[in-house]
């Protein structure tokens, strides 16, 4: 099963805790009983499930017991006391930490708040809450974060060529590490924790789910934020998108639609970064999550503008942007296509006439 990138990073605190606390002769001979110690090596034939060794044949299993690392010379695979743990009962990473820590007597408190605040596998298993239900945490949960600090969160976007203006104008809201546990308490007074937990908020664990994740975009649906998304802005974060529960509710930005004329004309393009980018310049548009978000009901909503699609220029974006052409057909209207050489975040950062180009090349494409 392979490790996640990230949780070297995210856990440093109970990995190093638990491999302090780990005997690793007797860790190792628990699996390797038969093997052979000379000093401060152990030599077995590998018990490794996946690497399915008949059991013949000389040793292939080395392990250094002064640091805990172990290697496979058959199979060329190696690592740590916790990774040899994942190996050899199929776990991930954050499972086989769970089971370390308990069979270690590590307790709840001295896990990284990391680990505390991550979220849960199984969360979907939950009954959902109501719409309006929802729709009143998010609205709590902003407003909590709004009264904290923003700076960090502006200029992370303002990196990005997104203006102040456009990002609150989208609702785009930041909040500081330092902060987490106070907002997290204010929701605990808030609501009762079986909704925040319903609502994918908050884990078993009782904690705030959105902490390595801190800069959180909205869906407003008639002026009420109905789900949220959140974008880590520290590098080396995996994933780097986190989510409440439940399917995307609309288009993003889609409350757009009701300010404009028929007739007029907006953007479809994948994504935050991409939408915000277009409003920054004076471009209206609306944003799916990935090239595949466009769902069927969604484009009635769409029929009454002139539709132009600016997807990545990737093969997802491509076939993305075909698929969606014939799904615009069969509805009886008409989604115009453009291929960017970047997609849209990159192509305004890096090119001083990338309004008139997108503008030139938007005409061409409604008038094919």
């Amino acid at each position: 099963m392979a490790r996640p990138k990230d949780n070297a990073k995210r856990w440093p605190e109970l990995r190093d805790a638990i491999k302090s606390r780990l005997n690793y002769k007797e860790f190792f001979l628990r699996y390797c009983p038969a093997a052979r110690i000379s000093g401060m090596r152990l030599y077995s034939r590998c018990p490794i499930p996946s690497h399915n060794h008949s059991g013949l044949g000389r040793p292939s299993l080395s392990v250094d017991l002064a640091r805990g690392l172990f290697h496979c010379f058959s199979r060329g695979e190696g690592g740590d006391a916790i990774r040899f743990y994942e190996l050899m009962h199929n776990l991930s990473f954050a499972e086989a930490v769970r089971e370390l820590s308990r069979d270690l007597g590590l307790s709840e408190r001295q896990m990284p708040l990391a680990f505390r605040a991550a979220p849960d596998a199984d969360s979907e298993a939950l009954e959902p809450l109501d719409a309006e239900r929802l729709a009143a945490i998010c609205e709590t949960f902003l407003a909590f974060c709004r009264e904290e600090e923003q700076t960090a969160g502006l200029n992370y976007l303002m990196r990005r060529g997104i203006d102040p203006e456009t990002a609150q104008r989208a609702g785009v809201v930041y909040f500081p590490r330092r902060a987490y546990r106070r907002v997290m308490q204010r929701l605990r007074e808030a609501f009762a924790l079986e909704e925040l937990q319903r609502s994918g908020l908050f884990n078993s664990r009782a904690h705030l789910t959105f902490y390595l994740h801190r800069l959180l975009f909205p869906f407003y649906v008639n002026r009420r934020p109905r789900y949220l998304q959140a974008r880590a802005t520290a590098p080396g974060v995996e994933p780097r998108w986190h989510n409440m529960r439940g399917s995307v509710p609309a288009l993003y930005n889609v409350d757009l639609l009701n300010e404009l004329p028929s007739g007029a004309l907006i953007y479809l393009v994948e994504g935050f970064t991409d939408t915000l980018t277009l409003l920054t310049h004076g471009f209206p548009a609306v944003g799916l999550v990935g090239a595949g978000g466009l769902k069927e009901e969604w484009i009635a909503q769409l029929a009454r503008f002139r539709v132009v699609a600016a997807f990545d220029p990737d093969e997802a974006g491509r076939r993305a942007a075909a698929r969606y052409a014939e799904m615009f057909r069969a509805h009886g209207s008409t989604l115009a296509r453009i291929e960017l050489p970047l997609d849209v975040n990159d192509f305004f950062r890096q090119r001083p006439s990338a309004a008139l180009e997108l503008s030139l090349l938007t005409e061409a494409a409604l008038e094919a």
